[in-house]
């Protein structure tokens, strides 16, 4: 149920993003947000350890973002997590049961369902499912398409790889990392085709070698510092011997974390794919009807 939740969320964040007119990057989350109303501002500096929130009071919504990466896809990625708590069923009510007003820690690093809901909200919002596709499409495979991807949409450079991962036709796993353990992992569908994977779960902690040493010097993550080294499929997930990957890092700054990239231009890809992803997606994407 909570996968079918996750995808339906996802789901609506690109409706919401068709019904304002889209059909190209970028997506611009604050627009939304003033096209219902919603007054959108930065949040207070001296208002630490939150990402955003949603202040509903006296049928007044506003919603607070965090300026303080100095990031603007970071910043945009907060305000369309918090349009997620606004469009999402049942989100405004438990906003409500809470005093009218929720603290929000985007970035798919909680483990809270409205979180994590209102976060594959944002990703589908600034990056439709058929955008991303189109683009990835015409893009190199590994971290330079996914860092281009992050430009043109004007969103964060984790949500850009886990969109990527989640609408690429070929072999592609990101993981963000937080000193020696696992904060969380995509894999695209290709890539779990590669044979019987071990899951990376939160907590896990990162294999010997280049990941853990890149990780141990604070100023290649504040510096947004780039590695590639190479690695294989069996040191991260158990999987088959002998299938070689190319293992791209980058510091994510002031957010703390490190995006690494597990790809191969060696593998196969399956072009016709795309297309038939895309009417299975137009066939299950469901009708929304809702007067927010």
């Amino acid at each position: 149920m909570a996968g079918f939740r996750l995808k339906m969320a996802t789901q609506l964040g690109e409706k919401t993003a068709a019904d304002a007119g889209y059909v190209t990057f970028p997506i611009n989350p604050t627009d939304i947000a003033r096209s219902k109303d919603i007054h959108v501002q930065a949040k207070p500096s001296q208002v630490k350890g939150v990402f955003g929130a949603m202040i509903m009071a006296g049928g007044n919504v506003t919603i607070l973002y965090s300026s303080e990466y100095n990031n603007t896809g970071f910043e945009h990625f907060c305000v369309a997590h918090e349009l997620g708590h606004y469009f999402l069923p049942d989100h405004p009510e438990e906003i409500q049961k809470q005093g009218g007003t929720h603290f929000s820690c985007a970035g798919f690093t909680q483990n809270s369902s409205i979180e994590l809901e209102a976060d594959h909200f944002a990703s589908g919002l600034l990056l439709p499912s058929r955008l991303t596709r189109t683009f990835l499409s015409k893009r190199q495979i590994g971290l330079r398409g996914i860092l281009d991807l992050a430009d043109a949409a004007e969103c964060s450079r984790t949500a850009a790889a886990i969109r990527s991962a989640e609408c690429c036709n070929y072999s592609i796993a990101v993981i963000v990392s937080e000193g020696n353990q696992v904060s969380y992992a995509f894999m695209s569908d290709k890539f779990k085709q590669l044979g019987k994977l071990a899951f990376l779960r939160k907590g896990s902690l990162l294999p010997d070698g280049a990941t853990r040493r890149f990780n141990a010097d604070p100023t290649n993550i504040l510096g947004a510092k780039r590695d590639c080294a190479s690695t294989d499929l069996n040191r991260w997930f158990d999987g088959p011997r002998g299938i070689g990957l190319d293992e791209e890092v980058i510091g994510l700054g002031k957010y703390g974390y490190t995006l690494r990239v597990l790809s191969s231009e060696e593998l196969p890809t399956d072009p016709e794919e795309e297309d038939e992803d895309q009417k299975l997606e137009e066939r299950w994407t469901p009708r929304f009807a809702y007067g927010r």
